[in-house]
């Protein structure tokens, strides 16, 4: 059977990009599209031997006790009075409290992003220790997951957490149903392609959940390379409005359409972290100066710098640099730094605080 491509342009009314979705006999694959100018694809192996032996590894970590002390772990005191407040819980996982609804991305808890059988063995290892244990969370009512990718789709943290929260609602891309149907069955999934919105009460409040595009990948085995979709997520209440960029590449229009069709927003959490060497890195995740960029194109008031300081992920970049280059890239742009900031691991933020 010959695959079957379809690909939505972007019209000049700020509609979104969608992504190339192909169907074919092995099932659907997607793909960014070509509109993502910046997207290069991913490194080829002779790219991979060329990294290898030729950048300079300056991820390496001192003793357990510097980093303890370098990065200090917060018992969280969640902010549940504010209208807006946020808790960082390491790597991509924040929790939200917005007019009300408590939102959480990407959770992630375990030791090692990695499947459960290799747990102890395998796969990029958390460093520092998350916060607190699920139990300690406050009720969630909605998840949204970015990708599959094991350091953003956690399947023991998605089974805890929805068994303490058996009304909540997941919202994730295209493809990931499947996976989160079998993870949780009988847990309400929602699926969306970029562009689509959802509409929902919570206790008489009236909220939207957008699906955003982003430049990024997915691959969860051997076998099912792109076989689920990417993306970002905006939660927008009456008065505020949150965003979540997920991993990405800068695809830098999309930004701009969303900050013209939804902004100005809040709070923002964008990743700073795993950039180095940029010729790698630079078609699947933001630098700290695009970061920048994307808060001013989505008219962010404020965003919180994430993704970084969690997890050995494979980047050069010394592990302490993304939040001081984040800062000089917020400097450069004319930015005030109590806009654009970082916290520490369990610390909350919360709005005209």
């Amino acid at each position: 059977m010959a695959p079957s491509s379809t690909y939505y342009k972007t019209s000049n009314d700020e509609e979104f990009a969608k992504p190339i979705i192909i169907q074919s006999f092995f099932g659907i694959k997607y793909s960014n599209p070509p509109s993502f100018t910046n997207w290069k694809g991913l490194p080829t192996f002779f790219n991979l031997i060329r990294w290898f032996l030729f950048e300079k590894d300056e991820s390496h970590l001192p003793s357990k006790e510097f980093v303890a002390k370098a990065l200090p772990v917060i018992i969280p005191k969640f902010d549940l009075k504010s209208d807006l407040s946020a808790t960082w819980l390491g790597h991509a996982t924040v929790f939200v409290h917005l007019e009300g609804l408590n939102l959480i991305t990407d959770p992630v808890f375990s030791s090692r992003a990695t499947p459960t059988f290799a747990m102890f063995l395998l796969g990029p290892k958390r460093y520092v220790k998350p916060p607190c244990p699920y139990e300690d969370l406050p009720p969630i009512h909605i998840g949204v997951i970015s990708h599959n990718h094991y350091d953003h789709l956690d399947a023991a943290a998605v089974v805890r957490i929805s068994e303490l929260n058996p009304k909540m609602k997941w919202f994730v891309p295209l493809g990931v149903k499947k996976l989160m149907d079998s993870i949780i069955p009988g847990t309400e999934v929602i699926e969306k392609n970029w562009g689509d919105i959802v509409e929902f009460q919570n206790n008489g409040t009236p909220f939207k959940v957008l699906c955003t595009p982003a430049q990024h990948w997915s691959q969860r085995g051997i076998f099912d390379h792109n076989n689920t979709l990417w993306c970002g997520w905006a939660l927008m209440g009456p008065n505020y409005k949150f965003f979540y960029t997920g991993d990405t590449g800068f695809c830098d229009e999309e930004y701009k359409k969303l900050g013209n069709k939804y902004g100005p927003f809040q709070l923002a959490a964008i990743p700073i972290g795993c950039y180095c060497p940029r010729w790698i890195m630079q078609s699947q995740h933001i630098n700290t100066e695009e970061a920048v960029l994307i808060h001013k194109y989505i008219k962010a008031e404020h965003t919180m710098g994430i993704h970084w300081g969690t997890y050995l992920m494979g980047s050069n970049e010394p592990y302490l640099e993304p939040p001081k280059v984040f800062r000089e890239a917020a400097i450069k742009h004319g930015c005030n730094l109590t806009n654009l900031f970082t916290v520490q691991h369990g610390e909350t933020w919360s709005y005209n605080s």
